[in-house]
This record gives C-alpha cells, sequence and structure tokens, in this order.
C-alpha cells in the first residue's frame, strides 16, 4: 500500500493504482479516485499530479494534492438523480429564472405540449398562452405568487399544434438567501380527459341523457329564477305542460332504442319552434315543459301551442319508418295561476290532463273548474290502494349473470301493476303516486315480503338463485324501523340474510348521510348485501360514497347504452369500474341490451350484468319455464 499524508489526514490506496496513474501522465493531470482512508472509511478523492525535476539519475519524483470531494461526489449524484426523477415524471415540469425565461422542461412537457427544448429554452411562457383568459387573470396569479410564493389552478394552454387543452397546474417560487425569488418551477398536469368527465357528469346532472334538454332539476331552478324575476318586474309569464299521446304505445311496440329516437326528434322540433330565451325541459318519460317569459296573454300562448300541434302533426321517419304521433298541451300563467313554482306546475299539468280528456293533440289553459281533474287523480291512488289490498301488483324478476363464468349471480325483484281498466301501468306512472300518498311504504313491504316467500319457495324446490335483491325507495330508506321490519320478514319466511340485497339510489343514501351509515351498517350487519342502484346520476361526491358500507355498484342502463361507441360513456364506465375495485366493490351493469355492450364491460372487469341481452324481467312461474341455467359463453 502507498501512504501518504495530507494535513491531518493519513491516506492510504493501491499502488498498482497510483503506478498507473504515474505511468499514463507525465504531466499536469487532475484525476478522480475512490481510495481508503486510514480508518477504513472510502472517500471520493480529487488528485492533482505534477512531475518534479530531481538532480539525480532515476525515477521521476512527482508532487501529488489529494482534495477530498466526497460530499460535492454526493450533491452529483443527487443532482443528477433528480434529474432524472423529473425526466421521468409523469407531470411536465417547467422551470423559468427570476426574469420569467424559461430555463429547463422535462420530457412530459415535451410529450403534453409538443414543443421541443430548443422551441422553449430561453423563451417566455406566454408562447403557451390560449387566449382564453383575461390578463386580470394573470395579474390575480402573479400577486397571489408574489404574497404567498405559491399559485395552484386550472389553466387553458396551447399546444405546438395550436390545440387549446386544460391542465392543472402548481407553482412555487425557489427564493435565494435575501428572500428574492430566483426561480419559478411549475409543475402542472395535462387534466383534458378529466374535464371530459366532468362535462359529462355535469351534463347528466342537469341535462336529459336522451334529448339532451334540461332535465327536472335545472328546470325547477330556471323556473324560480324567473318567478322571482318575473315579481320583481311584474311581468306575467307561460308555462306549458306538454305530454306525447300514446308515446307507451310505440315504446313498448318498437322497443326502447326507438322510443328514445323518437323522443330526441320531438325535443328537436320544439327546439326549433321555442325562442332562445324560453326554456323547454324533458321532465321525465314522455312529458315535457316549456317556460315563455315573452309570452304574457292567452292569444299569445295559443299561437305557441298551435305551432307545436302543427309541427308535431309531421310524420317522423325513425331508421328508415315514418311514425306519427300527436302532442297535448296544458297551460298556466304567473302570476294568475300560481305564484309559485308547484302550483304553476300542478295547474298546467291539470290543463294538460284536460286536453287528454279532450281527445288529445289539442291544448288547453287552466282554469279552476279543471280542479276536477284532481279527482280522477285520487280515484288513481284508491285503485292503488285497492290492487295492494287485494295482491293486484306483482312483482317480476330480473336475472343477474356473473361476465366470467355466464353463472346466475341473483334476481332483481320489480314492481307490476296490472290495472283492471287501464291494463298493465308502468312503475314510472304511478311509482311517484305512491310516494306522494306514503302509500310506497306499505308497497315496499309487500315487495320484500312477497319476494322472500318466494325466494324460500325456490330454495323448498331446491333451486338457487344467489342473491334476491330489493329497491328501497328513498321514502322506505328513511323509514325509522326499516331495519326492525326487515328483521321481521326474515323471520317470517325463514329466508337468509346473507341471500338478501337491499339496493338503494344515491339520491335516497346522500340527504341524511350519518342515518344512512348506520341504517347500512344494521343491514350489513345482520348478512344483507348492499347495492348502490343509478351509480353516477345523482350528486353524491366520491369522499361520502367511499365511507358508506356496501358491497355491490350498479352501473346505471344510461352509461351503457351508448357502449362501446361513446367516448364519454366509456370513459365514466372504466372509471366507476376502476373505482369499485379499488374499493373492493362487485360491479353489476344495467340495461345490458346487445351483446357488443356484453363483451365490452367483459373485457373491462365489470363482474356482473343484466338486461334484455341476456334475460328479461318475468314472473316467477315464467322464470321456472326460462330456467335457471347459466348463460353460453362465447
Amino acid at each position: 500500500m502507498l501512504h501518504y499524508t495530507l494535513g491531518s489526514m493519513i491516506v492510504e490506496s493501491d499502488l498498482v493504482t497510483f503506478t498507473y496513474l504515474l505511468k499514463q501522465h507525465d504531466h499536469v493531470g487532475e484525476h478522480r479516485l475512490r481510495i481508503k482512508r486510514g480508518d477504513g472509511n472510502i472517500i471520493h478523492a480529487l488528485i492533482h499530479m505534477r512531475p518534479q525535476k530531481v538532480s539525480k539519475v532515476g525515477d521521476p519524483a512527482w508532487l501529488l494534492a489529494i482534495s477530498d470531494i466526497s460530499d460535492m461526489h454526493k450533491m452529483t449524484m443527487e443532482i443528477q438523480v433528480q434529474g432524472k426523477a423529473l425526466d421521468a415524471a409523469l407531470e411536465g415540469v417547467m422551470i423559468t429564472n427570476h426574469e420569467s425565461l424559461i430555463c429547463y422542461v422535462n420530457r412530459a412537457f415535451f410529450d403534453t405540449t409538443g414543443y421541443c427544448r430548443d422551441e422553449v429554452i430561453g423563451q417566455s411562457p406566454k408562447i403557451l398562452r390560449s387566449g382564453k383568459h383575461t390578463e386580470e387573470f394573470y395579474r390575480a396569479m402573479w400577486r397571489e405568487l408574489s404574497n404567498t410564493g405559491k399559485w395552484q389552478g386550472e389553466i387553458w394552454n396551447r399546444r405546438a399544434s395550436g390545440e387549446v387543452f386544460p391542465e392543472w397546474l402548481n407553482i412555487s417560487t425557489i427564493f435565494d438567501e435575501w428572500q428574492r425569488p430566483m426561480y419559478y418551477v411549475g409543475v402542472f398536469s395535462d387534466i383534458t380527459r378529466e374535464e371530459t368527465v366532468r362535462r359529462r357528469l355535469h351534463q347528466l346532472a342537469y341535462y336529459d341523457g336522451v334529448t339532451h334538454l334540461p332535465n327536472r332539476h335545472l328546470f325547477l331552478d330556471r323556473l324560480k329564477q324567473q318567478i322571482m324575476q318575473s315579481r320583481r318586474s311584474a311581468t306575467p309569464f307561460a308555462l306549458l305542460v306538454m305530454d306525447l299521446d300514446r308515446f307507451k304505445t310505440i315504446n313498448d311496440s318498437m322497443g326502447h332504442t326507438t322510443g328514445d329516437l323518437l323522443l330526441l326528434k320531438v325535443s328537436e322540433r320544439l327546439s326549433h319552434l321555442l325562442r332562445e330565451n324560453d326554456t323547454i325541459a324533458r321532465m321525465g318519460g314522455d312529458e315535457f315543459m316549456a317556460i315563455l317569459p315573452m309570452v304574457d296573454s292567452v292569444e299569445g300562448a295559443n299561437h305557441v301551442a298551435e305551432k307545436i300541434l302543427s309541427s308535431m302533426a309531421e310524420p317522423f321517419d325513425l331508421a328508415g319508418r315514418r311514425y306519427h304521433i300527436s302532442i297535448s298541451i296544458g297551460v298556466s300563467f304567473y302570476p294568475d295561476d300560481g305564484l309559485d313554482e308547484e302550483n304553476l306546475i300542478k295547474h298546467a299539468d291539470i290543463a294538460m290532463y284536460k286536453a287528454k280528456d279532450s281527445g288529445r293533440n289539442t291544448y288547453q289553459k287552466y282554469h279552476h273548474s279543471l280542479n276536477d281533474k284532481l279527482a280522477g287523480r285520487l280515484t288513481l291512488e284508491n285503485d292503488l290502494r285497492d290492487a295492494l289490498g287485494n295482491n293486484a301488483l306483482t312483482i317480476a324478476y330480473q336475472p343477474q349473470y356473473d361476465l366470467l363464468t355466464g353463472r346466475l349471480t341473483g334476481v332483481e325483484a320489480l314492481l307490476r301493476w296490472q290495472h283492471p281498466v287501464k291494463g298493465m301501468i308502468a312503475p314510472d306512472d304511478f311509482i311517484g303516486l305512491a310516494e306522494e300518498s306514503g302509500l310506497i311504504v306499505d308497497i315496499g313491504y309487500w315487495v320484500l315480503r312477497t319476494a322472500a316467500q318466494q325466494y324460500m319457495t325456490w330454495k323448498r324446490d331446491n333451486i338457487d338463485v344467489g342473491c334476491l335483491s330489493v329497491n328501497l325507495s328513498p321514502h322506505q330508506f328513511l323509514q325509522s324501523n326499516l331495519v326492525e321490519q326487515i328483521v321481521a320478514v326474515l323471520n317470517e319466511t325463514g329466508m337468509p340474510a346473507s341471500a338478501l340485497g337491499i339496493e338503494i339510489t344515491e339520491t335516497a343514501a346522500m340527504p341524511n348521510f350519518q342515518y344512512s351509515i348506520k341504517t347500512l351498517e344494521a343491514l350489513r350487519g345482520m348478512g344483507a348485501i348492499i347495492f348502490i342502484d343509478d351509480f353516477g346520476t345523482g350528486f353524491s361526491s366520491l369522499s361520502h360514497l367511499r365511507h358508506l358500507p356496501i358491497d355491490v355498484i350498479k352501473i346505471d342502463r344510461q352509461f351503457v347504452d351508448q357502449l362501446p361507441g361513446d367516448p364519454d360513456d366509456t370513459a365514466i364506465t372504466l372509471a366507476i369500474i376502476s373505482m369499485s375495485k379499488s374499493l373492493n366493490l362487485q360491479i353489476v351493469a344495467e340495461g345490458v341490451e346487445n351483446m357488443e355492450q356484453l363483451r365490452f364491460l367483459r373485457l373491462h372487469g365489470c363482474h356482473a350484468a343484466q338486461g334484455f341481452a341476456l334475460a328479461k324481467p318475468m314472473l316467477a312461474h315464467e322464470l321456472m319455464q326460462h330456467g335457471f341455467a347459466s348463460l353460453p359463453m362465447e
């Protein structure tokens, strides 16, 4: 070993290494070397070598100066690691100096913006500006950055291609020792997909998924605003309630796809007829409403109604076939027919039913004598009470299948009402009435008890249907004795709690969140399986949803309907599947009507599905005839 002294540091190194350096270099040189100190520690050293003249003949003498650069080496390695980390980051990084000139960008910046390094280094970040923000926006950004040293928010920038895109940007200031800004570090994420999903969710929350018109929620808000404005200005306005005549016949005979297309065509004609400041909405089913702020007379409302009737008289061309449909219209006025949303809608609704009773395809202005119409509604309510008391209600069961194995995993109990005069009445046409009258609680209990009895009948016949799920309306779910009622039904029928699925909607769970958690924990604690139905159509927060004790997420049919062609529905469906899996939840897709949808859901890991492509809802004896065999798998 070669020993030498540098200051107070005794250093030793491999003699062969030094011999190699001495032989290879006969001039002033600088070399980096890992050497061992006298205490055994390895350090990184910088060696300066210079030959010395000697008077005697022999080997030359060398002057060696050794510096310990371990700290500098460590710092250099850290900088290299950090640089590689920044280049590997998924987020774009841009660093500007105190003059706001770009001095560093990472690889994700290039991938996101499309700019190359030479195009941006030394330039101002203004080259990215989209033109969507005002100068005041940027001044406010710099004020916050100056005051707090950081800024974050959503900002729109422009790619090299000219495409404008949204990003989430965080800017931090790096100060020198005198607290003067030296650098600004911007880290951003391209949120184009998130923005698309957000817009889609906003669209679903406030607009009808079939017609793209405002939905009930948005319409009621606009009606409230119009009432406030008209009250201040003391000006009347008209409200129209419109209902398609015999739409159910087309929808049931030709299928939901044709029915939805007809609704879309109707909405397009209505939108074309009305003015820009009018509001038209689909309230559900085949019912539309319109606010006409500039119509302040009966004559004006009649003129609009006649234009609508004339437009609807033209046939609709749907997939090569011509369909004829008419519309019935009811009209009410603010303030004569109501001072609030409820009365205005109620009275226009009464007028609309009078138009239907008058032969349909006409319009009717509300007047007080039409209140007799309420008697008909009371009659329907009494009929519903009789149906419940006389066991005239029935239950259809829709199978659910595992998409991996094709095995039957469960059945959903669905309420049906066969009216002795009106025939089969769709749930959408009487559930609202049942909720308004309070009958929904008794009906819900009947469904639960009847379904549990049917489950035990199947079990005695050695038929395993898996999980039998029942829907709880918001009114039923909020009953203080709900858990006791369910326990009583299970004890009475002998049905095991582990075979019972409880389905609630997001909107039922959210208003009283703590109550929902407590109730669902009690149901889950006794063994029941908890489903969240119609997921994605309500206004719940995922941060709340993850705290609910649930087992299964059901993807609503409106997301499934356009799969896999619609990119927004595809993104939302995949997001729901991914989120559900991260929360260890099972996933059931509703409304699967074709094999293309089925293959897409299976490919992307959806666990189970139900819909007409698999099996329609059937009465118990029909289900027995249909059989409980597994689906044939491709």
